[in-house]
């Protein structure tokens, strides 16, 4: 086989637009690139692209399927790179942010977007609508390069000039970010969690460990934790420490939390007192995170951010607030036992009552549900209901939680919505229901439906019902 350089294949803007990553993204006349180490799996992917009616396959020289179709290379990676150019000319001018951690890089990267203002978009999350037209593939955390680039390369996004990501642990592990560098990447933290993929946390540290590597980052910003300081053992890269000590290149010399947060800085010498309208367990550290990120990464000076600190806002399904009457009911994206705990016990230092209404999800680590119960140990009361349980029986998940919970103020009501409800019923004066697990999601999944639900959406109808 030979390698090949698209440039001499004459294609029009009307090729490029058909450019697809994914055989379930092929049309009549799509452009199909595709490898992948399982044969079997590229060989199905290829027929069912033909059976499709693609008009090319671009593909490496594993793939044991023949057709005019096909046009197998030995340079696959390189003719990936090119296809990069065609679809988004300028992507390697791009400033790109990249940030790993078990919690808070959501928030992190929403800040970020607001810090460093006009031509910037954050890809993470909470963003699924942003693919809608560029593919047919389940929404990923971490989307695929190519769909990045496709994405970034409409008329319409061409003047985003800074572009943040949020670097999954399942993203790092496969690549997905082959072909970019990372100007300055950012650190939150590392708990429990995605263990049915990477099996302990010494394999799912090394993952996120990938993005602090020369290869992929330039630089990198972490917090003085446990956690933090072993990734800066483990990369040769350049970094900055955000932390209370004078070695600190981002140095918190004070901090008011609740009910918005106020920080004292120093950074070179120089202090800086931040408000801001937020709140939330972390989001201090999320915020400094992002503003660290953009002062290291030479963007701007802090002078220049001042003007965005104050308009910045959480993002959705991140410590959502709703007021009735002297209570408050937060909805919150928590699902690892580390963040359970970090939300209870935030709002157990400003509330007489915590009450919190909970699940886990199904078909993933089973093993987490006992520490996601033991998490809600300081909470005063426990519901267990339903989150995603997808295939499994859902009593058999409340089960698992249940077991790590303090029984005798734990109760079981597997629907969602009675669940909440039973709860905004439990407030006191000075309480607060914390709804956790689905944040900004807009469906449970049970069994192979999607069932619409966002949280935040229904305690507002219910309360706008009541009063």
């Amino acid at each position: 086989m030979k390698k090949l350089n698209l440039r001499d294949l004459n294609l029009s803007q009307s090729d490029i637009n058909k450019f697809v990553n994914s055989s379930t993204d092929v049309e009549r006349d799509s452009i199909l690139f595709i490898d992948n180490v399982n044969v079997e799996k590229l060989d199905r992917n290829v027929n069912d692209a033909l059976t499709k009616n693609a008009k090319k396959i671009f593909t490496s020289e594993k793939c044991n399927i023949n057709n005019e179709k096909i046009l197998k290379v030995s340079n696959y990676e390189e003719v990936l790179n090119q296809a990069y150019s065609y679809m988004c000319p300028d992507y390697q001018k791009k400033t790109y942010f990249g940030i790993t951690g078990t919690n808070g890089k959501t928030t992190t990267g929403h800040y970020l977007e607001q810090i460093l203002g006009n031509n910037t978009i954050f890809i993470g999350t909470n963003n699924e609508n942003l693919f809608r037209d560029i593919t047919k593939e389940k929404h990923l955390t971490s989307p695929k390069l190519f769909n990045i680039l496709k994405f970034l390369g409409k008329p319409k996004n061409r003047t985003y000039e800074n572009i943040i990501l949020e670097a999954s642990s399942h993203a790092l592990d496969q690549e997905r970010f082959k072909g970019i560098k990372f100007n300055t990447s950012g650190f939150t933290n590392l708990s429990r969690d995605h263990f049915d993929y990477h099996k302990n946390i010494n394999k799912y540290f090394e993952a996120k460990l990938k993005l602090f590597s020369k290869n992929l980052s330039d630089k990198f910003v972490y917090f003085d934790s446990e956690w933090g300081n072993k990734v800066k053992e483990n990369s040769i890269i350049p970094s900055f420490k955000i932390g209370n000590n004078n070695d600190s290149n981002l140095r918190i010399l004070g901090e008011k939390l609740f009910p918005n947060i106020s920080l004292k800085i120093q950074v070179n010498e120089v202090k800086h007192d931040i408000n801001l309208n937020v709140t939330g367990p972390n989001f201090n550290l999320n915020f400094l995170l992002a503003l660290s990120m953009a002062y290291f990464s030479e963007k701007l000076n802090i002078q220049n951010y001042d003007k965005n600190f104050k308009n910045i806002q959480n993002p959705k399904g991140r410590f959502e607030i709703i007021n009735y009457k002297s209570n408050k009911i937060v909805v919150d994206y928590a699902h690892t036992p580390d963040a359970i705990k970090t939300t209870v016990d935030f709002v157990n230092q400003y509330f007489s009552n915590v009450i919190v209404v909970f699940g886990a999800g199904g078909d993933r680590d089973t093993e987490k549900r006992l520490l996601m119960g033991n998490a809600t140990k300081n909470a005063d009361q426990i519901i267990i209901t339903n989150d995603n349980p997808r295939h499994e029986d859902p009593e058999k998940i409340a089960n698992d939680i249940l077991q790590g919970c303090e029984k005798e103020k734990t109760i079981v009501i597997l629907d969602r919505k009675e669940a909440i409800t039973y709860g905004i019923n439990q407030l006191k004066d000075n309480s607060v229901l914390l709804v956790l697990g689905k944040g900004h999601e807009m469906h449970q999944e049970i069994k192979n439906k999607k069932i619409n639900f966002n949280d935040f959406e229904y305690i507002s109808d219910l309360l706008g019902d009541i009063n």
